[in-house]
C-alpha cells in the first residue's frame, strides 16, 4: 500500500516539472559565470627570459675559492696556518733586525736567565732562585743579629761575584751536613770528620789502604810525634746527628782502623823493590790520643822510634803514612777520622812541610784540597767530608745586575781613562801621558768630572783616593804603567758598548749567544733544509709514483723492486756515507735527506693512482681520446692530491726531527746553527739551564703541531669531491 502511494507522488512531481521551464540555481556572481576572454590573455610574458624552477642562492666559483673557503671552515687549521706564518716570519725577521753576535763567544755574558719583565717581578725577569748554598762566615763567625748576617756572610764569591745582584737572603741556623763544598771547590764548613769507605763487597778481615802522598825520602834522625789521632765510633756519631747515621742513608757500617808506616826497600838477594811497613796503632774503634791526653792520662807517641826500632833505619825512600781499615763481613765500610797530627824536632822545612801536609785539625779543610795540592789524604775507596758544621743561605740572584750593573774595576787601565778625556766623556787634570809606558802624574792638581753621562761608563768621577802606586808627598812624578793604578766604579754595561741595560729574551747560553736570536737563526735554517727537501722529495716522490701507479704491470715491478732495495738500506748509513765523503754542511746533508726521503710520497702516489685509475669518469676521458698525460694531470691527480700532500707535507717536520737526530750522534750541522745543534750543544744544561732546551723544544714542538693540523686542514681544502660543500 505504501509503495502504491510513493508512485503516485513521483508521477505528480514529474509533471510538474515538465509544465515548467528549468532554471540553473546558483548562489555565485554572474562574472564568475562567464569570464571574459580577449587577446592579451594570450600574451606569453616571459617570452625572452630564462625560466628556472628556483632562483640560485649562490654565485659561481673557482677550485681555488671553493678551497679557501673549505679551509677556512676549520679553525684548528687556520690557528695552525698562522702559528706557522708567525714562525716563519719570526725567522726571517728576527736575525735581520737583532744585532745581536751569535758568531762568536761574549765570556761576560754567559748563562743569562731569561728576561722579560724587569726584576723583582718573580717570573721570567732574569733572575735565579738558588736555595741551601753554603755561605763564607769567615769575615764574622759570631754574627749574631739578621743585620749583621745580611752584611757579612755571601755565598761563593767565584759563582757569585756581584753582592748587589744579591737579594732577600734567608739564612739556616748552623746545620751539619755531608756536603759543606761550594761551587768553584771551596768549603765553607768547619770540623766534622773524613769518611774513609769502601764500597766493593770484600772478605772479612780483608785489610784496605787509605794513604797520604807520598815522600820521595823521608829521615827520621829527629824524633818524630803523633801528637793527635781522633777517629769517632758509631754511638758517638748518633749522638751528634740522629738523621744522618751510616747504617740507612749511607749504607757503611763502621770498621776498625789502625795506623801504619809504609816504605820500599830493596831486596838484598835479588835487588827488587819489596813494600814494607810498621804497625804504629793498633786497629781500634776509637783512639784518643792528644785531645783527650788529659781526661785519659795518654802520651802522644813518638813514632819515629817505633819505625828506628822495627826497621833498624833512620832515611827511607818512597815514604808514607797509611790508615788501614778491617772489612766487617760482607759489606760496605767506613771509618770517620776528626783530625791527624804529627809533630818534628826537624829543621829540615822538607821534613817540616811534609808533616805540616799530611796533619789536620780541621776535616773540613783537609779534605776538599784538589790533587794538585800537598797534604791531602788520598783514598782507594771513596773519601768525603761528614757532619761538617755549615751555614746554608737561599737568595735571588739577578744575573744582569751582575753582568752588566755597576761594579769598582781595581783593574781599571788608566789608558782607557785618559781614551775617555778624547772621547769628550769626562774632563781630566793632573793626568798626562809621558814618554813610553810612563804616565806625568800630579796628585795635588788632579781633578775629573763626568760631561756626558750617557755615554761614559763611568758611575762617578775619579777621585784621587782612588789611585794607587804614587807617592802623596811629590808634585810631580813620572810613574811606570805598571805601577800607577786606578780603582773605577763603572757601569759594565756601558763599558760593553751598551746605551742601556740589555735584556735577552730567551737567556743566553754557555758562550753568551742571544738564545732569542740563535734559536729563530735555527729555526730558519731548518725550516730552510725543510721546505727544500720537502720540494725536491715532493715532486721526485710524485713523479715516480704517478708512473707506477698509473701504469702498472712490468712497469710498477720493476720500479718497485728499485724502491724496495733503496728503502732496505738503512737511512742513518745513507747519511754516514755522504758526510763522510762530502762532508757536513747544509747542501749535503740536503742531498743525504732526499736520496731516500722521496720513497713515502711515491709509495703514496702509487696507492692513489691505483685507487682511481679504474673509475668511471677515467675510463670515459679515455674513451673520448684522453692522453695518458691528461688523464695523469686532469682526471687522476686532482682527486688524489688532497691525501698525497696531507701525508707529505710532514715531511718538513719530520726533517728538522732527522737533523736534530742526527747532531745527537755528532754527525750533524756544522758550523750552522740549526734546532738540531742548539740542542744537542745544550743537552748537558738540562737541570742547570734548563730554558736552553725548553725554548728550542717548544718551537720544534709548535712547528710539529703545526703542520699537522695545516696538513689536515690542506687535505680537506683541496680534495675535489667535497667541492661545494660546508
Amino acid at each position: 500500500m505504501d509503495s502504491l502511494i510513493q508512485e503516485s507522488e513521483w508521477g505528480k512531481r514529474n509533471s510538474m516539472l515538465e509544465d515548467k521551464d528549468f532554471e540553473f540555481v546558483t548562489n555565485e556572481d554572474t562574472n564568475s559565470q562567464e569570464p571574459e576572454i580577449s587577446e592579451k590573455d594570450f600574451e606569453l610574458v616571459q617570452v625572452d627570459a630564462t625560466v628556472h624552477e628556483q632562483k640560485f642562492q649562490t654565485r659561481p666559483t673557482t677550485f681555488f675559492k671553493d678551497s679557501i673557503k673549505r679551509f677556512s671552515k676549520n679553525k684548528s687549521s687556520v690557528v695552525a696556518g698562522f702559528i706557522l706564518g708567525g714562525l716563519l716570519l719570526l725567522s726571517f725577521i728576527v736575525p735581520l733586525a737583532d744585532r745581536s753576535d751569535t758568531k762568536h763567544p761574549h765570556p761576560n755574558e754567559t748563562y743569562l736567565a731569561p728576561k722579560l719583565f724587569n726584576a723583582g717581578t718573580g717570573w721570567w725577569d732574569g733572575t735565579v732562585k738558588y736555595k741551601n748554598i753554603a755561605v763564607d762566615i769567615s769575615s764574622m763567625p759570631d754574627a749574631k743579629t739578621d743585620a749583621e748576617k745580611q752584611e757579612y756572610w755571601w755565598p761563593s764569591a767565584t759563582k757569585f761575584p756581584q753582592h748587589s745582584a744579591i737579594s732577600k737572603k734567608k739564612f739556616t741556623d748552623e746545620t751539619y751536613t755531608n756536603d759543606a763544598t761550594n761551587f768553584g771547590g771551596e768549603s765553607y764548613g768547619k770540623e766534622g770528620y773524613i769518611q774513609f769507605g769502601y764500597t766493593q763487597v770484600v772478605q772479612k778481615d780483608t785489610l784496605v789502604d787509605f794513604s797520604s802522598m807520598r815522600l820521595n825520602s823521608l829521615d827520621l834522625t829527629d824524633d818524630l810525634t803523633l801528637s793527635v789521632f781522633d777517629v769517632y765510633d758509631m754511638d758517638k756519631v748518633h749522638i751528634q746527628e740522629g738523621k744522618n747515621d751510616l747504617e740507612k742513608p749511607e749504607n757503611y757500617v763502621l770498621g776498625d782502623c789502625a795506623l801504619y808506616f809504609n816504605y820500599v826497600e830493596a831486596n838484598t838477594l835479588t835487588g827488587e823493590l819489596e813494600h814494607k811497613e810498621v804497625q804504629l796503632l793498633d786497629y781500634k774503634a776509637t783512639h784518643n790520643i792528644g785531645s783527650a791526653i788529659e781526661s785519659l792520662r795518654e802520651d802522644p807517641i813518638v813514632v819515629s822510634n817505633i819505625i828506628k826500632t822495627e826497621t833498624g833505619k833512620t832515611s827511607f825512600d818512597n815514604a808514607y803514612f797509611s790508615v788501614r781499615m778491617n772489612a766487617v763481613g760482607e759489606q760496605n765500610v767506613c771509618t770517620l777520622i776528626r783530625s791527624i797530627k804529627f809533630e818534628t824536632a826537624s829543621s829540615d822545612e822538607a821534613i817540616k812541610t811534609y808533616v805540616d801536609d799530611i796533619s789536620f785539625i780541621d776535616a773540613t779543610k783537609c779534605v776538599i784540597k784538589k790533587a794538585e795540592d800537598k797534604g791531602y789524604w788520598s783514598s782507594t775507596g771513596v773519601k768525603r767530608i761528614f757532619l761538617s758544621k755549615a751555614y746554608f743561605c737561599s737568595f735571588v740572584y739577578d744575573t744582569y745586575e751582575a753582568a752588566f750593573g755597576e761594579r769598582v774595576d781595581n783593574g781599571f787601565s788608566i789608558i782607557t781613562l785618559l781614551e775617555y778625556k778624547k772621547n769628550g766623556w769626562i774632563s781630566l787634570e793632573g793626568l798626562s801621558i809621558g814618554g813610553g809606558t810612563t804616565f806625568v802624574f800630579k796628585p795635588h792638581q788632579f781633578k775629573c768630572e763626568i760631561l756626558d753621562s750617557k755615554k761614559c761608563p763611568l758611575s762617578r768621577a775619579v777621585t784621587l783616593d782612588d789611585f794607587s802606586g804614587y807617592d802623596p808627598n811629590i808634585e810631580t812624578q813620572i810613574i811606570d804603567s805598571s805601577k800607577l793604578k786606578v780603582a773605577a766604579h763603572i757601569y759594565k754595561y756601558k763599558e760593553l758598548g751598551y746605551s742601556s741595560m740589555p735584556r735577552y729574551l730567551f737567556g743566553t747560553d754557555k758562550s753568551g749567544k742571544d738564545m732569542f736570536k740563535y734559536v729563530f737563526e735555527g729555526l730558519r735554517t731548518s725550516l730552510l733544509l725543510g721546505v727544500l727537501t720537502f720540494v725536491v722529495c715532493f715532486l721526485f716522490g710524485l713523479v715516480w709514483g704517478a708512473i707506477c701507479g698509473y701504469f702498472g704491470g712490468t712497469v710498477d715491478l720493476i720500479m718497485e723492486r728499485f724502491t724496495d732495495i733503496l728503502a732496505g738500506v738503512p737511512w742513518i748509513v745513507v747519511m754516514t756515507l755522504i758526510i763522510i765523503h762530502l762532508g757536513s754542511n747544509f747542501w749535503t746533508f740536503a742531498l743525504a735527506l732526499c736520496m731516500t726521503g722521496w720513497i713515502g710520497t711515491a709509495a703514496r702516489t702509487r696507492t692513489q693512482f691505483y685507487r682511481f685509475r679504474g673509475r668511471e669518469y677515467v675510463l670515459a676521458s679515455r674513451t673520448l681520446g684522453a692522453s695518458d698525460a691528461r688523464l695523469i694531470a686532469k682526471h687522476i691527480l686532482p682527486n688524489a692530491l688532497g691525501t698525497i700532500i696531507t701525508g707529505s707535507v710532514l715531511m718538513i717536520p719530520s726533517v728538522i726531527f732527522s737533523e736534530a737526530t742526527i747532531s745527537y750522534l755528532g754527525l750533524g750541522l756544522k758550523n750552522v746553527s740549526s734546532l738540531g745543534v742548539i740542542l744537542s750543544d745544550n743537552q748537558s744544561e738540562l737541570l742547570t739551564s734548563s730554558y736552553l732546551l725548553i725554548f728550542p723544544a717548544v718551537v720544534i714542538a709548535l712547528v710539529m703541531i703545526s703542520f699537522n693540523l695545516f696538513g689536515n686542514g690542506l687535505r680537506d681544502a683541496i680534495n675535489p669531491s667535497l667541492k661545494g660543500e660546508e
